[in-house]
């Protein structure tokens, strides 16, 4: 039970982060190109966005098998 909590408090704090990450990514859409610093953001957004984008994703892998133990314990 304490890994099930544990993987529902990642998971929000991970969709949390996400959610954060997707304003950074809109609002470096919305600063004009005439900016001095709208190149470095959106460059900070995207790789921003792409590294979160490959931690989601093995994070996600990760607890598959968390997933698969504990429905094997229901049955």
């Amino acid at each position: 039970m304490a890994s099930t909590d544990l993987t529902t408090n990642s998971y929000r704090s991970l969709n949390a982060l996400g959610n954060a990450v997707c304003a950074l990514v809109e609002l470096a859409e919305l600063i004009p190109q005439e900016d001095n610093y709208s190149s470095l953001l959106r460059i900070i957004a995207d790789r921003l966005e792409g590294e979160f984008t490959a931690v989601s994703n093995d994070t996600f892998k990760l607890w598959w098998p968390v997933e698969s133990k504990r429905e094997r314990a229901e049955r």
